[in-house]
């Protein structure tokens, strides 16, 4: 059996398909971008509390997302493949292109309605 048939493969890529089904944590990736950031630069960027960002940041690099160095009294977390910026990039112009495909116009409106619907 290849590595690729084996199902713990498929196990752990649903585990980090669940970690990116976060907005929260999308955003964290769009964040730190290119660059590497210290929680306080994420927070600062998201607007949200040092105690949130730090659990997702956290479980984010439990699954691999993310990397982190120390130095001195900060960390810096970092993405572990820049690979991952391009597959959002994609999966984002597959999202809106296929409105434009389908001939459909998307308002700010609509668009508030379809977020709304995708929350649990």
């Amino acid at each position: 059996m290849e590595v690729m048939d084996d199902p713990r493969v498929y196990e752990l890529q649903a585990e980090v398909y669940r970690v990116l089904s976060n907005p929260t944590r999308l955003m964290i990736i769009d964040c730190i971008g290119d660059s590497e950031k210290t929680v306080s630069e994420i927070v600062k960027c998201l607007g949200l509390s040092k105690s949130n960002v730090s659990q997702h940041l956290n479980l984010m690099r439990t699954v691999g997302l993310l990397c982190s160095r120390k130095e001195g009294r900060k960390v810096y977390y970092y993405l572990s493949d820049r690979r991952l910026l391009k597959a959002m990039a994609e999966i984002k112009k597959v999202l809106f292109e296929r409105f434009v495909r389908c001939g459909r116009v998307i308002s700010g409106e609509e668009l508030e309605r379809l977020l709304e619907g995708m929350k649990p």
